[in-house]
């Protein structure tokens, strides 16, 4: 498949690094946040949240995941030299570091909302949060830890709740692993708050999260029936097989999602003669250079699709891709809809040799047509450019069909196959 980043889903880890240097806790959360960014989208990755009071610069948090108006708060605690400490030690160690994690984490909760939070994001530049940070869903304290680690003997001074904000305790190892076989912050929240069933006692043990995912993915993305991380590892032991199978299908299907994800990422860097060829009247669609905003709703919109939703538009955007074959110029196209989503129509196409004002004109008839045949409000248009790029188009919101797109819409989409495939947790071919 052409244009996909290398894929993610090898076991990770953080431990075993090259030497860098600079500070190796400083290297690592830059580390994490590249991490984190690829399926998350790095516009909505925020590292090292500050604020500022009496003048002073003072930091909120390590990271905010942030999406559609609510977070995921983040607390790591990583060592400088991970091979120092064994046996005990690693204990002693993590429970110290859970502590000043969750008491980061009740600092950040408890501070005025008079005073804005920040963060110097690597694109967006300086991202504000006028209001303090954002309402949070979900808070974790990841450690970096080589094994598990039992965190019950402080049981009393970790806190699992914060006024109704979750409180996760989570090896960082695991953690990353999570981001990258969820894969959407929507996924990842689902998860964290099913996890919530367990017992206390196990919700502050760190290091099983390998266990609880395969029977989480196992039972359809659902903790129902699991009693503990022990129950976990055995059930899984008892179905080796299946899981097997299950993370074939799993790691073939997440191929398509990193499509998405490239795309998505390629949004942020605009061509520098992007202007080229475009009509006036198109061009006017466009942001600005200097503020540009429209890309990051895009990135907002597919980041609402849930993983086996991104899966499928980018197997249809690839299988689209691919009809062209070695044809030297032609245009093709599909139509998704998704239950989940009952307003939206997303449209992928292909483009060869088509003359970029022709292509945009095409885009825009698409899109009109779409929105009226199938009777949505809001419609996402993505075309490949011969591999060398892309052209996207997002509806703006309260357009209505006029006659001519009622026309096009029968013209372009009347004749096209419709196929019903049922999206479930697990990729298809699932027993």
């Amino acid at each position: 498949m052409e244009n996909l980043p290398p894929d993610g889903l090898a076991s990770f880890s953080l431990l075993s690094s090259a030497v860098s240097p600079v500070r190796r806790t400083e290297w690592a959360e830059r580390y994490v946040e590249d991490f984190l960014s690829l399926p998350f989208f790095a516009e909505f990755v925020f590292r090292d949240v500050q604020t500022t009071e009496r003048g002073k610069s003072e930091q909120v948090a390590d990271f905010l995941i942030f999406h559609r108006g609510t977070g995921i708060l983040i607390e790591q605690k990583f060592q400088e030299n991970p091979t120092a400490r064994t046996g005990q030690k690693i204990d002693l160690w993590a429970r110290k570091q859970a502590k000043e994690g969750w008491s980061q984490l009740r600092r950040a909760f408890t501070r005025s909302r008079n005073f804005p939070v920040w963060c110097d994001h690597p694109r967006q530049g300086r991202v504000e949060f006028q209001d303090g940070l954002p309402p949070i869903r979900h808070a974790i304290v990841a450690l970096e830890v080589r094994r598990p680690v039992d965190l019950n003997p402080i049981a009393g001074e970790l806190p699992l709740d914060h006024y109704g904000i979750p409180i996760s305790y989570l090896a960082l190892n695991d953690l990353l692993n999570l981001a990258i076989l969820l894969r959407s912050i929507p996924e990842l929240t689902d998860y964290l708050s099913a996890r919530r069933s367990l017992s206390a006692a196990d919700l502050r043990q760190i290091g099983g999260e390998e266990a609880l995912f395969s029977f989480y993915l196992l039972n359809e993305g659902s903790f129902v029936g699991c009693s503990g991380i022990n129950d976990a590892r055995l059930a899984v032991a008892a179905d080796k097989e299946r899981l097997n199978s299950a993370l074939e299908r799993k790691f073939e299907a997440d191929q398509y999602a990193h499509l998405m994800e490239y795309v998505a990422d390629e949004l942020a860097t605009r061509l520098p003669n992007y202007a080229e060829g475009v009509p006036d009247p198109l061009l006017r669609a466009y942001d600005p250079p200097d503020r540009r905003q429209n890309y990051l709703e895009v990135q907002a919109e597919l980041s609402d699709l849930r993983l086996r939703e991104r899966s499928e538009l980018g197997r249809v955007f690839h299988g689209t891709i691919e009809r062209l074959g070695e044809v030297d110029r032609g245009f093709t196209f599909r139509a998704v809809r998704f239950d989940s989503m009952p307003d939206w129509v997303y449209v992928v196409g292909a483009a060869k040799n088509i003359d970029r004002a022709e292509l945009l004109s095409k885009i825009i008839e698409l899109m009109g047509g779409a929105m009226a045949f199938y009777k949505k409000s809001k419609c996402l248009v993505m075309v490949d450019r011969e591999g060398t790029g892309y052209e996207l188009a997002l509806s703006r919101p309260g357009v209505r069909p006029k006659p001519e797109h009622v026309e096009a819409g029968r013209r372009l989409f009347g004749n096209l196959r419709t196929t019903t495939i049922p999206l479930n947790f697990l990729p298809h071919g699932e027993t």
